[in-house]
């Protein structure tokens, strides 16, 4: 195994970060709302939820690299970086509210929002995207210039 394949998802992470983001603005633009609308939230709520993301996913792009089913794995990611994001959000909010029902308040209000769909789907995206990657770098014997 290459230095490229072992540090891979950790790159892909990072790419995943960055979407994230540029996704959060551009729903944020377009649908003339902040990510977070509690004005009692706080400002590290939103960050806290991304970087549970892109936690999750650099699991699921890891787990491609040992082997995993791609498409799976894409799935999983998804679904897990939604929920993750959902959790840590309600989790973050509560403790500000000092009231444990608002996890499910939160989640409840957040379940169906664009900032956390569209992330869900990305990181998807990028979990299925890694596999062609996988063993393209220079050092390996299928890398093509051409």
């Amino acid at each position: 195994m290459s230095v490229t394949e072992r540090i891979l998802p950790a790159l892909m992470a990072v790419v995943y970060g960055a979407l994230l983001i540029a996704a959060w603005g551009f729903t944020s633009l377009i649908t003339d709302t902040d990510v977070i609308t509690e004005v009692d939230a706080g400002p590290l709520l939103g960050p806290a939820m991304g970087l549970a993301a892109v936690l999750v996913t650099w699991a699921s792009l890891w787990r491609v690299r040992a082997g995993g089913g791609v498409w799976q794995l894409g799935v999983l990611a998804a679904a897990s970086s939604w929920f993750a994001m959902l959790i840590v959000g309600g989790i973050g909010y509560s403790l500000t509210r000092g009231d444990f029902t608002w996890v499910l308040l939160f989640a409840g209000k957040y379940a169906v929002s664009p900032f956390l769909l569209v992330p869900a789907v990305l990181a998807g995206v990028v979990v299925v995207l890694e596999k062609p990657l996988i063993g393209r770098s220079p050092g390996a014997k299928s890398f093509d210039p051409r």
